[in-house]
């Protein structure tokens, strides 16, 4: 986990100020995820996960999780529900969420025990899934209050680009920065312009996904959601479950169309999206990780080879 240990009397004081008189009988840490710490806490109400960000120590980051959330909820998602909100807790020194806890196991963690037909089932109520949070439709291109919004999917993805190469190095790519951004950029143009703003997770993967009793009970972390291209969810969603498991995609795919039909360009769309990934996980890894940095390094020249 990252971030410094801090004493499960310090949370059990932060929880019991943001949440006034709510009886706490309990609380462990909970060692999940990398941009968070995380505890539960056994309380009057039943369950509790109590959180603070590590990375993105700005409020208004966890308050665009709460209101996708919310969205999501809307559009018939199984989600958490939030207890409390505080934008920077003094007792923590960061800001803190309180949430119900989704008792289950992530399917990242159940996938090695799962039969064949059970991991197909799960590709099939996945795509239906995602097929549903993508048919929930946006005002615009961008976040959900609206404070960065595009007119149209071209303008939208034309930012979204520029914001990850203006993060890049020069020499990222044999081709450079320029040469990189004029091949990201064609494609873009290339993409109709009577998009949908659709309601996008941006972290598909399998620990991102509760079960229960072998179903899919609830869909967490919500914090890169975005109306946005719906094709951008499936650069992670190939890399984090269909790489490794391609003949789950088809099942997936085949359910995803059902509830949000796919349009003749979806591959060239999705392969875009790849791109887009690609780049983002580049940038990022750089940052935080350099060593991870070259694999995607590596997709995005395939991805320019193709284009030559």
């Amino acid at each position: 986990m990252t971030g410094p240990t801090v004493g499960l009397d310090v949370v059990r004081d932060a929880l019991a100020e943001a949440c006034p008189g709510i009886g706490i009988m309990g609380i462990r840490r909970l060692d999940a995820g990398y941009t968070s710490r995380q505890w539960v806490a056994d309380t009057d109400e039943g369950p509790l996960l109590v959180k603070t960000p590590v990375r993105n120590a700005d409020p208004e980051h966890l308050r665009r999780l709460i209101a996708t959330t919310r969205r999501a909820a809307e559009g018939g998602i199984p989600v958490v529900r939030f207890r409390a909100f505080v934008p920077r807790s003094g007792l923590l020194d960061a800001p803190l969420l309180v949430q119900e806890y989704q008792d289950g196991v992530p399917a990242d963690e159940a996938w090695a025990a799962m039969s064949s037909a059970q991991r197909l089932s799960f590709a099939e109520a996945f795509g239906e899934l995602v097929g549903r949070l993508h048919s929930c439709v946006g005002p615009w291109f961008g976040d959900v209050f609206g404070i960065r919004k595009h007119p149209d999917v071209r303008s939208f993805l034309h930012a979204l680009v520029d914001d990850r190469l203006a993060e890049a190095p020069a020499d990222l790519t044999s081709a450079g920065r320029d040469g990189l951004a004029t091949a990201l950029h064609r494609a873009v143009d290339a993409v109709p312009s009577n998009g949908v703003p659709a309601l996008t997770h941006g972290d598909l993967w399998r620990q991102n996904v509760v079960l229960r009793d072998g179903r899919i009970a609830c869909l967490l972390d919500f914090e890169h959601g975005l109306y946005a291209d719906r094709f951008l969810d499936f650069g992670k969603l190939d890399e984090h479950v269909f790489d490794a498991y391609p003949e789950g995609r088809r099942a997936f795919l085949d359910a995803y169309d059902e509830v949000c039909p796919l349009p003749d360009d979806w591959q060239a769309r999705v392969r875009l999206a790849h791109a887009v990934h690609a780049l983002s996980m580049a940038v990022y890894f750089l940052r935080w990780t350099p060593e991870y940095a070259p694999q995607y390094v590596g997709e995005l020249e395939e991805w320019l080879a193709e284009r030559a």
